[in-house]
């Protein structure tokens, strides 16, 4: 097996490969480009996981975000899920809707009632980080955890 000596721009936005045998000045102009440290081989040719692993520890890439973060991010992807799988996933949990609209009801402030009666009454689709849906969380007595679990089974709807 070959083996290739590595180069990399003194500002860092080029690598260059060349076999051993080769005579590299003919290539290129060395006092722009240095030989590659063995880490920085390594660091090179280690693809990152994510987008979100931003940095290097030396020996691996490193997801730097918080849990909350990431937490944040995971349920920013889940599906909207359309009427039938919001309400179908409350009847499963064991609630029905005139109970949910009753409890709607008792909300104090009256914009926060009426905006969270609008959403469960007619909308057409939930979204998992719509503020709506931590109004309906905390009616419900639940938390974050249980609303991600309820969410992933109504997908399954």
């Amino acid at each position: 097996m070959k083996k290739f000596d590595q180069y990399i721009k003194d500002n860092l936005s080029e690598v260059r490969y060349f076999e051993d045998d080769v005579n590299v000045s003919d290539w290129i102009d060395l006092s722009k480009y240095r030989l590659m440290t063995n880490e920085e081989i390594f660091k090179h040719e280690t693809p990152k996981p994510t987008k979100f692993h931003t940095e290097w520890n030396g020996t691996e890439w490193i997801d730097i975000r918080t849990e909350e973060e990431k937490l944040a991010y995971k349920r920013s992807q889940y599906p909207k899920l359309t009427r039938y799988q919001f309400m179908r996933g409350l009847l499963e949990m064991g609630f029905k809707s005139l109970d949910i609209e009753a409890q709607i009801l008792l909300i104090e402030d009256e914009f926060t009632r009426e905006l969270t009666m609008i959403g469960f009454k007619d909308a057409t689709n939930f979204v998992r980080t719509d503020p709506s849906i931590d109004v309906m969380r905390d009616l419900l007595g639940k938390t974050d955890e249980e609303i991600d679990e309820f969410w992933e089974l109504c997908v399954t709807f």
